[in-house]
């Protein structure tokens, strides 16, 4: 009995198949290491670049987070982070929200170049507190009958 398959494979012969010379990297401009190098070096100048916006990038729509010192992204590039609105160094950097055991962490930038920074949590205020008075005027005896 003879089987034949549904997609036939092709044999090439020998004087059709053809390797890339060893030399073939340095003509398409170096090794795969550099190119490498390169793209990252790039795309994270470029994510830092957008992060790092004093300006925010077109399109991008923000809401402010009632009792954070910081506004919520909602359109954009930067869609589901959050941009710093506290005035201090950080201003305008854009960041990620991370909640963990009740404590708050913004991470700001990516790889080599991440800032993480944990905020403490808001002390409760103190409960107010009533002065105890007494009913009775102070220095009065009750005479026994």
């Amino acid at each position: 009995m003879t089987v034949s398959s549904l997609n036939p494979v092709v044999v090439a012969s020998s004087a059709q198949l053809r390797s890339t010379p060893s030399n073939a990297h340095a003509s398409m401009g170096g090794s795969f290491a550099g190119a490498l190098a390169s793209a990252s070096t790039t795309k994270a100048s470029e994510n830092n670049a957008v992060l790092d916006a004093k300006q925010a990038p077109k399109g991008e729509t923000t809401k402010d987070v009632k009792g954070h010192a910081y506004d919520d992204i909602l359109t954009g590039s930067r869609n589901g982070m959050y941009l710093n609105t506290s005035g201090n160094k950080r201003h305008g950097q854009a960041f990620v929200l991370v909640k963990r055991d009740g404590k708050e962490f913004h991470v700001y930038g990516t790889g080599n170049d991440r800032l993480v920074v944990c905020l403490k949590p808001k002390a409760a205020a103190p409960e107010p507190t009533t002065p105890v008075t007494d009913t009775a005027p102070s220095g009065t005896t009750v005479a026994a009958p």
